[in-house]
């Protein structure tokens, strides 16, 4: 199975078992079912193939196909990103992985997939720099260069 089909049956699983809509999460509740909304999750980064291969003994395929992460609230669920230029980074991991982190973004909680606008992670907040073209923290993306 290819890699981008492997992470669609991923993602569509977890949507299935993991409904956003349902839960305690505050972030989640405050966000109709059938409507996007902004939103802020916070939590921690991690790949979810590597996670449930480790707590609940899923069949992952990471190292193989490579790792794809998400962000892990504090009762537990995924929240997962939304693939594109703003969210590349934290998709890979990298160094980021394990890592505590705050997104703000819009949730589409059908999909239970946050499109990112910012993060911040390890005291440092990121936000798309048009100079840059990518993530980042640096003055141009506030006008400053």
């Amino acid at each position: 199975m290819k890699k981008a089909t492997l992470l669609l049956v991923l993602f569509a699983i977890l949507a299935i078992s993991v409904p956003a809509s349902a839960g305690d999460n505050d972030n989640t509740k405050q966000i109709s079912a059938s409507k996007a909304g902004k939103t802020t999750f916070e939590g921690t980064l991690v790949c979810v193939g590597c996670d449930l291969k480790k707590n609940e003994g899923a069949r992952a395929a990471c190292k193989t196909t490579g790792c794809n992460h998400a962000i892990k609230t504090s009762d537990g669920k995924y929240i997962n990103l939304l693939e594109n230029q703003y969210s590349s980074d934290l998709i890979k991991g990298g160094d980021f992985h394990n890592k505590q982190i705050k997104v703000e973004g819009v949730y589409f909680a059908k999909a239970n997939l946050l499109d990112v606008e910012s993060y911040t992670i390890d005291g440092k907040q990121k936000n798309w720099c048009g100079h840059c073209s990518k993530m980042d923290g640096c003055m141009a993306s506030k006008g400053k260069m």
